[in-house]
């Protein structure tokens, strides 16, 4: 049984893997620690085959494996989340209870313009802000071209779809077999977004402002 303080190392190590992949500066092994608590905390994860451990010199460095992946499960969500609501966080909370690690992939900027308008935050910034919420294990900035990128990196459990968009699980699920992920499940979220789209926002804001 793995406690649940172990746990949030391995979403955290799983976090750095997935930063380790969409960034080739860093290394292969690159979650270094000096905490003699938490060295011994790991040592008990490798004991238990979750983690491998390497030595660097004088350094030893920790990568997650297959096991310790397995502890988690993993939900992918996405979107644009441009100014922020609180019917993305109600969202964004429901799609964290599928599972004990929430990915959020966030829509690049010409994404969002060729779909609906020009982003008021930059992909960056609307990165960001998901990244301090708290039910955000971690957000991240998709690809513009091939939107299954992230989910062949991550092989998520569950991918969480908007309530309005019964219309993607048909094409999702073609595209998932495509991949060999024949094990990640499509969950349609329930919260309705209904009177709390950010289009309405801004619409609102001009006709009072404006």
């Amino acid at each position: 049984m793995v406690s649940k303080f172990h746990i949030e190392l391995i979403k955290q190590m799983f976090a750095i893997k997935i930063r380790m992949e969409r960034d080739t500066i860093l290394s292969d092994f690159d979650f270094y620690v000096e905490d003699e608590q938490l060295i011994e905390s790991l040592n008990k994860l490798e004991k238990g085959n979750h983690i491998e451990i390497q030595s660097l010199g004088t350094e030893r460095s920790y990568r997650l494996t297959l096991a310790g992946r397995n502890e988690l499960k993993v939900v992918l969500t996405g979107g644009a989340y441009d100014l922020l609501h609180t019917g993305h966080i109600k969202t964004l909370k429901e799609a964290a209870g599928f599972g004990n690690f929430l990915l959020v992939v966030v829509a690049k900027d010409e994404t969002v313009e060729g779909r609906k308008r020009k982003p008021i935050h930059s992909e960056v910034q609307r990165m960001k802000l998901l990244n301090e919420i708290e039910v955000v294990d971690l957000a991240v900035v998709g690809d513009r071209t091939d939107h299954m990128a992230i989910v062949r990196e991550t092989k998520p459990d569950i991918i969480a779809i908007g309530s309005d968009q019964d219309h993607r699980i048909k094409i999702l699920s073609k595209q998932l077999i495509d991949e060999g992920l024949i094990n990640t499940e499509i969950l349609r979220l329930t919260s309705n977004l209904e009177g709390l789209s950010t289009s309405e926002v801004i619409t609102e804001i001009l006709e009072r402002f404006v």
